[in-house]
């Protein structure tokens, strides 16, 4: 039973668990539905990007293949996170 606490897995699992109960309760405390509060969007987009990259490193074997691959995948998350911010301010 030790091992398994103890695992990375469970550890990034649990983390993970936890910024998800975290950014719900970031957005539920943004206000009403029918007003845009910027500093809950933004935060919530950047809780999924570093979600993104965890489950990607950790579950799907990524932090042991080679380093273009880490390159990619972590340039993959950054621009994609950039994308959603720049969108979303340009429609403010």
């Amino acid at each position: 039973m030790t091992s398994l606490v103890r695992n990375p897995l469970t550890i990034v699992w649990a983390f993970l668990t936890t910024v998800t109960v975290a950014s719900s309760f970031i957005s539920l405390g943004g206000g009403a539905a029918h007003r845009i509060n910027t500093t809950v969007t933004t935060a919530v987009l950047l809780i999924a990007a570093v979600k993104a990259q965890l489950v990607i490193r950790h579950f799907m074997e990524v932090r042991r293949a080679p380093r273009w691959l880490q390159l990619t995948t972590t340039g993959w998350v950054v621009a994609l996170l950039a994308l959603l911010l720049g969108f979303y301010f340009a429609a403010l």
